[in-house]
């Protein structure tokens, strides 16, 4: 005995495709599930049992990707971006430009033209990386972003003592 299975949802509903399924009748040998509309070739299994084993196969998949849709959901909950937060990546935005004009117009960038480079490099890098980091919520920020408050006494010690706040740390994902 032969039986016709749908791939997809494993339906025994499996007939020849009709125009209303977008098939023209008679130019193809198309098959298509009723089920779940399934446009191909059907699997054909000598005996029942092997139908009933696809069939688990097929539920036992099903509950393996629920199970993993779940664990990408704890995994991919995100929180809400605190307002510090943004405060805090504006905050670095016009300190680096306010710095970068402060050396132009003091002249030391003239001195040497490779404090030009390593000012821009640094405008660079906190002005526009690590604020689209925090901004982003990405581990690395949080990380570079505690080093470089850290190296910045005293100012920068009240702006780490904000990154270490466990809600600040959840949005990081470093809880």
């Amino acid at each position: 005995m032969e039986i016709k299975a749908c791939p997809n949802c494993g339906s025994r509903k499996i007939f020849q495709g009709r125009m209303g399924d977008g098939v023209l009748t008679g130019y193809t040998s198309k098959d298509v599930c009723r089920n779940c509309g399934f446009q191909g070739m059907p699997i054909i299994f000598d005996s029942e049992v092997e139908y009933k084993n696809f069939l688990k196969s097929k539920s036992l998949g099903k509950l393996n990707n629920k199970v993993k849709e779940k664990k990408l959901e704890i995994k991919q909950i995100k929180h809400d971006r605190p307002l510090g937060v943004t405060i805090l990546a504006f905050i670095m935005i016009f300190e680096a430009i306010f710095t970068v004009f402060l050396y132009y117009f003091l002249g030391v960038v003239y001195t040497n033209a490779w404090l030009w480079i390593y000012y821009i490099t640094v405008f660079v890098i906190s002005a526009i990386i690590l604020p689209y980091g925090i901004l982003k919520g990405k581990s690395w920020a949080w990380t570079i972003g505690g080093i470089l408050f850290a190296l910045s006494i005293p100012i920068g010690l009240i702006f780490l003592y904000y990154l270490t706040r466990p809600h600040v740390k959840a949005y990081f994902g470093k809880s």
